[in-house]
């Protein structure tokens, strides 16, 4: 079942993490997903696509954006592994890639809620990149857009009944912009000097370093002031990219700014680091070092004392030879819990992997009617079956695989099945 997720109480360390990079499943093995340590407590699972087309019971992810190497019934048994650990999954939607062209927005959120719901994500996170980038985020009718997702996707999927709605913006969103802005803001457009320092000699050159200036000059400063005001009260978590954003180095501003509306709306915020080098650029690289500064103006901010906001980061898997993006969320755990700066970046790398051991929950756990009989999962023609050892109920016979099988390689039709038993259940095999 979706929904249900934790609640968010403590400070957020949250990761995206690529479906495509996620290892084959063997049968008593873990993964990379299965494999993260419980201090990362909230995971975007990277991407589904806005316009998915997904049928509920399927667990058929063929046409979702969803590109683990295996089945929608082991992605079920892998984020269930993450439950157990206390961590949030929460399905990603869109990405830089999924938003090209007008069918991106065929968006039929029910489908959407059936895959969140079988597949057992917390929620979803709306990470809306128009044509594939930020720069026409602000505009109207994007505006109206994302508006609307968070709308529609809240109808069907309402916090007392345990889902998150995320999003991740353009760090720059909360900031006034030459044409978003907020008259009531002290990081209002016209603010923008007294609070860097600077003049607007470089407002519009952003590859510049700066103290701030030129992150008013975005084409999607202030894109998320407009969504705030209409439905930042159906937000959980903004996680906002505060990457790709130039040269400044002046990051904590993008955090304040969040900060401002995230007093008067409730939302959560976590925010994003890149773990480098950054995409565009680079022109600014986050280290050990000012990931802990950024975790401790975030943990000792003066108007928000609950001390649930916290670090982002893109993506899980990035690594060098003596850092990694674990190692960058590992150190802003320390830091957003109460550690020195100086010991967090001292214990960065002094973390474990948390194996999985056993205990997941699949197809044939909790899913009733049709999906499940004599206490296995009913053959579904469209999945991978990978894991040697499966049982599957096929006309009426249980059958096991024997070997790695590929959608359509039907049980009696294939050597890779072997028939095991009878099936009695149901009203077809009664």
């Amino acid at each position: 079942m979706g929904g249900e997720a934790f609640p968010i109480d403590r400070p957020v360390v949250l990761a995206y993490f690529p479906s495509w990079s996620e290892n084959w499943v063997s049968s008593g093995q873990g993964s990379k997903l299965r494999d993260i340590p419980s201090f990362v407590n909230h995971i975007f699972l990277s991407f589904g696509k806005p316009n998915l087309r997904y049928e509920k019971g399927s667990y058929d992810l063929s046409d979702t954006g969803i590109e683990v190497p295996y089945d929608g019934c082991t992605l079920k048994e892998s984020v269930s592994v993450l439950r157990a650990k206390g961590i949030n999954v929460i399905l990603s939607v869109g990405g830089e890639t999924f938003w090209r062209d007008e069918s991106s927005y065929d968006i039929d959120y029910q489908q959407i809620k059936d895959l969140v719901d079988d597949i057992g994500f917390a929620g979803i996170d709306w990470d809306f990149e128009p044509d594939g980038s930020l720069q026409q985020i602000g505009n109207a009718l994007n505006i109206n857009r994302f508006i609307s997702f968070f709308k529609e996707s809240r109808k069907l999927m309402p916090r007392e009944e345990g889902y998150l709605l995320a999003c991740a913006p353009a760090g720059v969103g909360a900031l006034g912009g030459q044409f978003n802005d907020d008259p009531e803001s002290p990081y209002r457009f016209d603010q923008r000097n007294a609070l860097t320092g600077e003049t607007d000699a470089l407002l519009y050159q952003g590859t510049q370093p700066t103290s701030g200036i030129n992150l008013f000059g975005f084409g999607s400063t202030g894109h998320m002031i407009p969504v705030i005001q209409a439905v930042g009260d159906e937000i959980d978590l903004i996680a906002f990219q505060g990457y790709n954003t130039g040269a400044s180095t002046n990051r904590k501003i993008m955090y304040d700014a969040y900060a401002h509306y995230a007093n008067q709306y409730g939302f959560v915020i976590a925010a994003g680091v890149h773990y480098p080098p950054e995409p565009w650029g680079p022109f600014y690289e986050y280290t050990h070092e000012n990931v802990a500064d950024l975790s401790q103006h975030i943990y000792s901010h003066p108007n928000r004392g609950e001390r649930k906001d916290g670090i982002m980061i893109w993506q899980l898997l990035l690594a060098g030879s003596e850092s990694s993006s674990y190692s960058y969320l590992h150190l802003a755990s320390k830091v957003l819990n109460g550690a020195t700066e100086e010991q967090a970046i001292q214990q960065a790398n002094e973390f474990d992997f948390e194996p999985y051991s056993g205990g997941a929950t699949g197809c044939e756990a909790g899913v009733g009617g049709s999906l499940s009989l004599c206490e296995r999962p009913v053959y579904v023609s469209t999945n991978q079956y990978p894991n040697a050892g499966t049982e599957v109920v096929y006309n009426c016979q249980i059958w096991q695989n024997k070997w790695w099988i590929n959608p359509n390689e039907l049980p009696g039709d294939n050597d890779g099945w072997e028939k095991v038993g009878a099936c009695v259940e149901g009203e077809v095999c009664d």
